[in-house]
């Protein structure tokens, strides 16, 4: 049991590094398909046995975690179109004026 914790959670914390390294406020615009990616990759990864399965769920519940807490905390970045290109606005976090 502790070890497919262990794994979860190592599973969790490496994801939520290369995410950091990507500009944690533009990928929080897709904090959605960013979990649902995750959470199906870690799946396919680790499937094969129940343990493993476990990490997977586990890892992916704490990314869900992460980001939900992230974006409420710090708002995010979405990109907006203009007449040729896009760029990046700054959304604050809810429930700040």
């Amino acid at each position: 049991m502790a070890v497919t914790v262990f794994s979860g959670v190592i599973a969790a914390i490496g994801i939520i590094f290369l995410l950091a390294k990507l500009n944690i406020k533009r990928v929080l615009c897709f904090d959605v398909v960013v979990d649902i990616v995750v959470t199906l990759g870690l799946t396919v990864l680790l499937a094969g046995t129940f343990a493993g399965m476990m990490a997977a769920l586990l890892g992916g519940a704490i990314i869900s975690i992460f980001l939900y807490m992230t974006k409420r905390l710090f708002g995010y970045e979405k990109p907006v179109w203009n007449r040729y290109w896009f760029t990046w606005v700054n959304v604050p976090p809810k429930g700040s004026a």
